[in-house]
């Protein structure tokens, strides 16, 4: 990724920076952001998205970036490695936000002393870092669903499968590796399926209600989409221990513990639950008026929004692929649905459709509010991968016998297509080989303007704006580990697949 290329970054970045430099605990909604930040959006290139947002009137886009003479680039990518270390402490002069101060704050809690132990760092560096860490946690998400497949399915094959389809999916790597709250969210919404698997697989203890009202608890001081888990949890606790029960008690009052204050902080300051900017933005709207709005929001089209950003949307230029390809994914998830109906009776199943469809009315709910105060369809389908968890185990479930062969397709699939976006969209657009048209859409690479460039160029571009110790030629081996580690699951999971179509029909189910 290019400098500020995830989601939000900057934003997310500017408020563990407040924490850090200011010794707060709590940034204030208008957060300024940093002067380094600042000025580093007007040397770097910024992601298409928001280049046409007032703040970044001067800035430059990758399609300008890379249309300045090599003495420029040069010129500009000194500037931003030189810039002065009181920067960091310093507040923006043109008004750049951290307007991510909304956010619940247990991510920048975690992340504000990973920032304070590299203050003496450059800003490439810092941004660096704090990429890793976000990437180390979100991964622990992998082996995490390996369990809960294994828990719901028995097999230790479709289990492997289903860590395989995320290990290899692209908008998850994209969506987790930036500065964000999201890699904490995703590992906690995965950590809360888990444990709610468990308290069905045992009797009912007060140890692990407490658990889940904990992880519950900490997920809402993450983020606020946590609360779609919440009908979840409830329905859980009703069918595993009754109304009246001291476990269920137990999980309520440890999640009001963890993370009550927060919420009743937000009525207090913004007279909303959640504290978000768009229920902020109409909160002297009534109920019936909003109620009112619903049949004015093309439905198909957020609904198809939200699932083209889930499925590749690499970053903040919004990078896309062809539409045939989206739509076979579509084809397959509504057979996947089809055949979940069946498997709807068992409560291990029902628990994690609660958790997915819950969380996917919280996702309708936002499109509305986007609607509303933007004008917007759709909504950002990147939070889908909360829950992805839930969705790869669905999916395999929903294919009974044949599920190893599901997860296996699966794999191929989300390889091939990280593979083709990597090398036909991502790179070629961030070395300057294509760009958007004037109508934005994404020009189609050519391999004559791939060859033109050259092997060694594409690394050195790549290499620009990011700290020194991410040079061409360690870029080069991370892109040779990335193959390896795209490929090693299709074909792991390719010969799980041809071998279970050898065993018993017994052995399949």
């Amino acid at each position: 990724f290019p400098l500020w290329e995830g989601y939000d970054e900057f934003a997310h970045f500017g408020v563990v920076r407040a924490m850090t430099t200011k010794g707060i605990l709590l940034a204030p909604r208008n957060q300024l952001g940093p002067r380094d930040v600042e000025e580093s959006l007007n040397l770097a290139p910024i992601p298409w998205g928001p280049h046409n947002w007032d703040v970044f009137r001067s800035s430059l886009t990758e399609e300008a970036y890379w249309g300045l003479s090599p003495a420029e680039r040069s010129q500009r990518e000194a500037r931003l490695r030189d810039m002065p270390p009181s920067w960091k402490r310093e507040d923006s002069v043109s008004g750049v936000s951290a307007y991510e101060a909304y956010q619940p704050p247990l991510y920048y809690w975690l992340m504000a002393p990973a920032l304070y132990a590299l203050k003496g760092s450059s800003l490439l560096a810092q941004v660096m870092l704090l990429r890793w860490i976000g990437v180390v946690i979100a991964s622990l998400a992998v082996p995490l669903t390996f369990s809960i497949t294994l828990a719901v399915t028995g097999r230790e094959s479709v289990a492997l499968g289903c860590s395989a389809v995320i290990a290899v999916m692209p908008e998850f790597a994209t969506n987790v590796a930036r500065i964000s709250n999201e890699p904490l969210a995703i590992l906690l919404f995965t950590l809360l399926i888990w444990l709610g698997l468990k308290i069905l697989n045992r009797a009912p203890d007060a140890g692990s209600a407490a658990a889940l009202g904990a992880v519950l608890g900490l997920g809402l001081l993450t983020k606020a989409y946590f609360l779609t888990a919440v009908p979840a949890v409830l329905l859980l606790l009703f069918y595993k221990y009754g109304r009246a029960r001291v476990a269920a008690l137990t999980t309520f009052l440890v999640t009001v513990v963890v993370a009550g204050w927060w919420y009743v902080r937000n009525v207090a300051t913004t007279e909303t639950f959640s504290g978000l900017a768009e229920p902020v933005m109409l909160r002297g709207r009534g109920v019936t008026a909003m109620l009112a709005a619903i049949p004015h929001v093309t439905w198909v089209h957020a609904v198809d929004v939200i699932l083209v950003s889930h499925l590749y949307f690499c970053g903040w230029s919004g990078l896309t692929v062809r539409s045939w390809m989206y739509h076979i994914f579509f084809a397959i998830a509504m057979l996947a649905a089809l055949g979940l109906i069946v498997q709807l009776r068992r409560p291990a199943v029902f628990w994690l459709v609660g958790i997915y469809g819950f969380f996917w009315l919280g996702q309708l709910y936002n499109a509305l509010l986007q609607h509303l105060t933007r004008g917007l369809v759709g909504t950002a389908g990147w939070y889908m991968y909360a829950v992805v968890a839930a969705e790869v185990v669905l999916c395999a479930v929903a294919f009974g016998r044949y599920r190893i062969c599901a997860v296996a397709l699966g794999t191929m699939l989300f390889g091939l297509l990280d593979l083709y976006g990597m090398h036909c969209v991502a790179i070629p657009y961030y070395t300057g080989i294509i760009g958007h048209r004037a109508n934005g859409a994404l020009a189609a690479m050519h391999i004559g303007e791939l060859r033109a460039l050259g092997f060694d160029a594409v690394f050195e571009r790549l290499a620009v704006n990011k700290w020194a110790t991410v040079s061409p030629r360690v870029l080069i081996v991370l892109w040779i580990l990335y193959i390896i580690g795209t490929i090693l699951p299709m074909a792991v999971m390719l010969s799980l697949a041809l071998k279970s179509k050898k065993s018993r029909p017994e052995d399949a189910l």
